[in-house]
């Protein structure tokens, strides 16, 4: 039994890092393939890729719905409704609905959304958005990021979509590089909304990160406060029973001694007699 768990924990892992890693794999050719200018036949092998990972995923999810209990709960799981949402085959999908249209190298950002599935799986990270709720923050942050793109695309004709996708990117964060920069009055007004969601996001962030941070170091030295508590005091219980045993040999070699006291005093008498 016990080789055969051991087999089964070398399986776990084995998929375990195996399918982290198609995850990490894809992730990465996806976004080589949103921001560079890749040949057709690269970009047609890259989606075919995507889509046996979707396939992939789609499986496990099937699978954990089927297992779980009850299934409602599991269906309405944030972390679960991203899972399924990077799931899906957006290329494939979308090119059959929407053909030639122009939108569909950037409605790739949705298959980002996994880096939220991956990070479920890593714990240091899902503790971070369990005690934090961060990844409510960056899902906010990544719906801004789509919706002040088309906004801008749409009532701000100086510039075409990546510029704007760049423009946002740039202004949430602060940076504010300065080479694409609003003209019409409402890019201005767009601009301004962006500057002050992007201070409020960022500031969250920079809290949460902290808050979680400085959570843990305490709970690290908590840990080792207890670890050091409890080793004085198994020290200090082990010296005391020591220390009783010592008093209770003391007390027989006493009562020993004054056995052989009694027993010198009537040799002496006998003696004396």
């Amino acid at each position: 039994m016990e080789i055969f768990g051991r087999k089964m924990n070398i399986r776990y892992f084995l998929w375990y890092y195996c399918f982290n890693g198609l995850v990490i794999l894809d992730m990465f050719l996806i976004t080589i393939a949103l921001i560079f200018q890749i040949p057709p036949d690269i970009a047609m092998d890259i989606q075919y890729f995507d889509l046996c990972v979707c396939l992939v995923l789609l499986g496990e999810y099937a699978l954990n719905l089927y297992m779980s209990s009850p299934k409602k709960k599991f269906i309405m799981e944030p972390l679960n409704i991203i899972g399924l949402i990077a799931s899906i085959p957006f290329d494939f999908i979308l090119i059959t609905a929407v053909p030639g249209s122009g939108l569909l190298r950037y409605l790739r950002l949705f298959k980002l959304s996994r880096v939220f599935l991956l990070s479920s799986r890593l714990k240091f990270i899902k503790d971070l958005f369990e005690k934090t709720g961060l990844h409510k923050v960056l899902g906010a942050l990544f719906a801004t990021i789509l919706l002040f793109t088309l906004l801008l695309y749409l009532f701000g004709p100086t510039y075409n979509l990546f510029d704007d996708f760049y423009f946002v990117i740039v202004t949430l964060t602060t940076v504010g590089y300065g080479d694409v920069v609003p003209q019409t009055y409402n890019e201005k007004v767009l601009s301004l909304i962006l500057i002050l969601i992007g201070i409020f996001v960022f500031s969250i962030i920079t809290a949460s990160l902290s808050s979680f941070l400085t959570d843990r170091v305490m709970a690290d030295e908590e840990k080792n406060t207890k670890k050091i508590n409890d080793a004085i005091e198994e020290k200090s219980e082990s010296i005391i029973d020591e220390l009783k045993l010592v008093r209770k040999e003391n007390s027989e070699l006493k009562d020993e001694l004054n056995i052989l006291k009694d027993e010198i005093n009537e040799l002496k008498e006998l003696i004396k007699k």
